[in-house]
């Protein structure tokens, strides 16, 4: 089952149609703690989530940036949305390093999969048997888990650290366990996984969340994309970033459209101040998109010739990647607060943007440049970028 043959621009057309809805449900979003199911049905029936599919399992042949220039879109209006539609499409790439029959069985169905993530930090118990393993476990901040049908669930046991597939019969998601500041309507809930068996073929050695230098076999040959010629690591961690910069450029549209010619008592426009602070914000934007274009096409690039990427490489994809989330932040703080006393509004989109785009930078180094340019910054000192403990500085010794 191939794909049929969409292009970016369409793709993008169809998420930019999605904004006026999305935006009109934002709070509704927020206050459900989950994205609606209308949101979920539509997003769906765009097609969006077959940009991440395989080809050869019905998803779209198109550069992988599509995916984030789309989640860029929908964050314009509502930031978790935005975050559970790049999770869900993440996913669907994230399926073609399993097994090809792990891989059939998930897109057995078709191509529109929806699957969360998480790991099971709170509980996680789990044994070897004939042919799989049984499972059982907690985890937290499982995105966008309501309407999801399969579940990554990373779990450390006996073996070490391992990743199962999780099918939605074998999982529950708990409501009540998110109650957050900031992307609320993210639905990151509990799940729990009780007693399941998990056949070998859904089970894999997952590689470090930050490896530096990855090995192993890419899955190139099987699907022929431009993705899938360089390791998940060197791709993967943009999806922060942009639903950032998309929260951000929402947030600058708001600004301008309110000061925009401004007349009156009070000419906002025609202050040097805020000029400057408008003229910088759309710079910052352009540059983090850039970032973002410019790293993926060089890792791709260097894939399909058939080059290894060195750690240095890595170590600065991984600090482009929270330097754009930085300026994206940036620009969010500088846009509330050109908001004044209406930005506290809880029917203001400026207070949801700064509160969605901070709630971006919590899960790991990626939201916080100090840390997560210390392996690059290793590197142009020629230093090995790999020995680095992200929360107490460079190991010692």
């Amino acid at each position: 089952m191939v794909g049929a043959s969409v292009d970016r621009e369409e793709l993008l057309r169809r998420a930019r149609e999605l904004v006026p809805a999305l935006r009109e449900r934002a709070r509704a979003t927020e206050e459900g703690c989950r994205v609606p199911e209308e949101s979920v049905r539509e997003i769906v029936a765009a097609g969006l989530v077959r940009a991440g599919t395989p080809r050869r399992f019905g998803g779209y042949d198109v550069e992988f940036e599509t995916v984030h220039e789309m989640t860029m879109e929908l964050a314009r209006a509502c930031a978790s949305t935005a975050w559970c539609f790049q999770l869900w499409a993440l996913h669907c790439y994230w399926m073609g390093f399993w097994p090809l029959e792990a891989q059939e069985e998930v897109f057995a169905d078709g191509p529109d999969m929806l699957s969360a993530s998480v790991q099971l930090s709170v509980s996680c118990d789990y044994e070897r048997m004939p042919g799989g393993y049984r499972l059982s476990g907690r985890g937290r901040f499982a995105s966008g888990s309501d309407p999801s049908q399969w579940l990554f669930a990373l779990g450390v046991g006996a073996e070490g650290p391992l990743q199962f597939l999780v099918p939605r019969a074998h999982f529950a998601v708990l409501d009540g366990t998110w109650d957050v500041a900031g992307l609320c309507g993210s639905g990151s809930k509990d799940v729990v996984v009780q007693d399941a068996f998990i056949p070998s073929h859904r089970v894999i050695r997952p590689a470090p969340p930050i490896d530096f230098a990855p090995e192993g076999p890419l899955p190139y040959d099987q699907h022929r994309q431009r993705r899938y010629s360089v390791p998940l690591s060197a791709i993967q961690g943009w999806d922060f970033p942009a639903v950032a910069i998309g929260a951000a450029q929402g947030a600058y549209d708001e600004i301008v459209r309110r000061m925009h010619g401004t007349k009156g008592s009070v000419r906002a426009a025609d202050s040097p101040v805020i000029q400057a602070q408008i003229a910088q914000s759309a710079v910052e934007l352009d540059v983090a998109r850039t970032l973002l274009h410019r790293d993926l096409e060089d890792c791709q690039g260097k894939g399909e010739r058939g080059e290894t990427l060195a750690p240095v490489e890595y170590a600065r994809y991984m600090a482009d990647k929270a330097y754009a989330h930085e300026l994206a932040v940036g620009v969010v703080n500088r846009m509330y607060a050109l908001g004044g006393g209406r930005s506290l509004s809880r029917n203001d989109p400026l207070q949801r943007a700064h509160r969605d785009a901070h709630a971006t930078a919590h899960p790991g180094p990626i939201g916080q440049f100090p840390m997560a340019s210390q392996p690059y910054g290793r590197s142009l000192l020629g230093l090995d970028p790999r020995e680095v403990n992200f929360w107490t500085g460079p190991a010692l010794g």
